[in-house]
């Protein structure tokens, strides 16, 4: 068996894991007064090679390279309580139409610059500019103007109030804060020149999507990191990477696929962290294309004709708890939903036959980097077919998927991810501005001529999403949203995706933080 954490040496990682969820706790291991320095950490990842600019790209290198490579102004914690990290203390002016952040001093990029409120007001500025087409920019765009107050605040001032705190909360895919002297010196080359704030600096990216990372030793939090390099490690398949790791070949896994959770457990040499997660399956249509844009078609398809229960048992062990909505079980805004849609098979082909829907074949696109999305698409399959439909099932590689469903909108039907537990990133997939816009929803086009908006009440109800810094207001507006993207099928919650992450028994001091791995905290334990 595999050794555990804390006090749950006697029970199954299953056990250890429904426990979790069920009571909404977690367990962080406890650090010693100070971690042993030196060592490389080798760390196994999915395939995914993409120049390292933070501002316009995503997927799995992005997620754990970012993590160790830059910091985040503030930290949103388990419990929902905000951490300082570059800014040590904020406020709002005029009902959150003005921002104040004090910024942490004694800060250095990787090469050696300052940070500062120059530096931060630029990287926002980078954001913002259409050149830079970055993912982030419509979160930003309600940001009217900038004020340097001192070399350490900067003044946000909004073109409405807003709760603009939570749009700088540190997450998976939200503000990194990169050398404006880099990108100066190198231009479009400063990819491959990166430079943060973080714990850990660039070495190199090889062509294989190897990224190795040093100890940054300049790094803010006296102490840290124990590391002395981080090395990510691309592997296309999920049991290859598994394989690896049993093997010593690596010391950790990113994230361990469910199916493998048992061969996992059962090896001495390792064991196992894990807490509550926001990371979230959901089914997405894009209702630009026929026979999406029929809403008879999305209630049967992403609804009632999925057996979100069985789905969660069959592909997590249990583990995942099944919901309606988008949104994230952690997050206090949000509802479940379950009542929406329970399994029906009868209502939903009613739903087919209304709609002209029976005997014609969808696809369903799913990529390839969990075992979890093909055994869903095999129950879905089963499920709609049993409905009067012919289904596909298209498998495509990571970096395929988010190009095909996320950028170029040419794929109808997948499996949007959601992962931060804040929903201020929700402008980031909705409303006419999303680069990332998978379900077209808000989205506009000229057709024939004439503008067509997609499902202009996701504008509006986005609008009143981020147009208040009222913690209340904004919670009711969020919960109106997700509703609204449930009950007319646009976006329909699936299960939420348990996050296991195993590693050899010699390392130490992870701490869980939700989806964010950093290494900062780990250290090797020397025999």
């Amino acid at each position: 068996m595999g050794k555990k954490i804390g006090p749950w040496e006697n029970i199954s990682l299953i056990s250890f894991i429904l426990f979790t969820l069920s009571f909404n706790l977690f367990y962080t291991p406890t650090l010693q007064a100070a971690g042993q320095h030196g060592g490389t950490l080798k760390v196994g990842i999915m395939r995914d090679i993409r120049p390292l600019d933070p501002h316009t790209q995503k997927g799995y290198l992005c997620i754990y390279g970012f993590n160790q490579m830059y910091d985040y102004l503030i930290r949103e914690k388990i419990d929902g309580s905000y951490e300082p990290r570059l800014a040590t203390s904020w406020e709002q002016l005029n009902n959150g139409q003005s921002w104040i952040f004090r910024l942490r001093q004694g800060v250095k990029f990787h090469d050696g610059t300052d940070f500062n409120a120059e530096a931060l007001k630029w990287n926002f500025e980078r954001i913002l500019d259409p050149a830079t087409k970055s993912y982030l920019r419509p979160q930003y765009s309600v940001i009217d103007s900038m004020e340097v107050l001192n070399p350490y605040a900067l003044k946000i001032n909004l073109k409405k109030p807003a709760y603009f705190l939570a749009d700088v909360l540190g997450g998976i895919f939200t503000l990194r804060i990169i050398s404006p002297a880099a990108v100066k010196k190198y231009g479009k080359d400063f990819v491959n020149h990166p430079a943060g704030t973080g714990p850990f600096m660039f070495e190199s990216l090889t062509k294989d999507g190897t990224l190795t990372l040093t100890k940054n030793p300049n790094y803010w939090e006296k102490g840290l990191p124990y590391l002395n390099k981080v090395v990510l490690i691309s592997f296309r398949d999920v049991n290859a990477r598994n394989n690896a790791l049993r093997a010593g070949e690596i010391d950790m896994e990113s994230g361990t696929s469910m199916e493998l959770i048992k061969a996992t457990e059962a090896n001495p040499n390792l064991y196992y962290v894990t807490g509550p997660t926001s990371y979230g399956i959901n089914l997405g249509a894009n209702i630009s294309y026929k026979p999406w844009n029929d809403v008879r078609v999305r209630r049967a398809v992403l609804g009632y004709a999925v057996d979100r229960k069985t789905i969660a048992k069959v592909t997590t062990f249990g583990l995942a708890e099944p919901k309606v909505t988008v949104g994230a079980l952690t997050h206090p805004y949000t509802e479940r939903l379950m009542h929406l849609y329970p399994y029906d098979l009868k209502k939903a082909k009613r739903f087919l036959q209304e709609a002209g829907m029976i005997g014609q074949e969808i696809t369903f696109t799913i990529n390839n980097t969990d075992n979890v999305y093909k055994t869903m698409a095999a129950i879905l399959k089963s499920s709609w077919e049993s409905i009067g439909l012919k289904v596909k099932i298209d498998i495509l590689d990571y970096q395929t998927w988010i190009k095909t469903y996320y950028i170029a909108h040419t794929v109808s039907l997948s499996h949007p991810l959601t992962y931060d537990s804040d929903p201020s990133y929700w402008n980031q997939y909705l409303g006419p501005k999303a680069v990332m816009n998978m379900t077209r929803a808000g989205g506009i086009e000229k057709r024939d001529g004439q503008e067509v908006i997609f499902d202009p009440m996701t504008n509006k109800a986005l609008d009143e999403c981020y147009s208040t810094a009222d913690p209340d207001k904004r919670k009711m507006a969020f919960q109106k949203l997700f509703r609204h993207l449930a009950q007319e099928a646009i976006m329909v919650g699936v299960m939420t995706k348990p996050f296991v992450i195993f590693m050899r028994k010699e390392v130490k001091g992870y701490i869980w933080r939700n989806l964010n791995q950093t290494y900062d905290t780990v250290y090797f334990e020397k025999q």
